[in-house]
């Protein structure tokens, strides 16, 4: 089996395949927005701790602190599939901010959000944002 199909199983809930991964130090992508994760080393004054976070400054995912980096990639890697909520923006129109960005407004929690790095999910609440108006 490749390391996609492995990475699929786990993401799918196979607790076997997450612990392939684990043992293989290959750690999944994040689980808010499906961007790519990374192992970080925290120092605290002491030893040093290690978690994963999401690599996307704007997500700000991360999973629980632990004393080895074997343990953090454990922890973020088990983790049951979590169900996908598909959602639509609602659009508002551009921002005042000349970056190209717009205001928008998530059909399933009705937050308004600049939408910039942010277009296939919402930042609130994890919504897919996939679907499209009813014409």
């Amino acid at each position: 089996m490749t390391d996609k199909e492995l990475i699929r199983r786990a993401l799918l809930g196979d607790h076997e395949a997450q612990q392939e991964c684990t043992e293989k130090g290959i750690v999944l992508p994040c689980w808010r927005c499906g961007g790519e994760s990374e192992t970080q080393e925290l120092h605290t004054g002491g030893k040093p701790i290690y978690a994963v976070t999401c690599k996307k400054t704007y997500c700000g995912a991360y999973g629980c602190a632990h004393s080895t980096q074997q343990k953090a990639i454990e922890y973020w890697n088990t983790r049951p599939a979590l169900p996908v909520i598909h959602a639509k923006w609602e659009w508002h129109g551009p921002c005042r901010d000349s970056k190209g960005t717009f205001w928008a407004t998530c059909s399933v929690c009705k937050t308004r959000q600049r939408i910039g790095d942010y277009e296939n999910y919402c930042p609130k609440c994890g919504a897919k944002c996939d679907l499209e108006d009813e014409k």
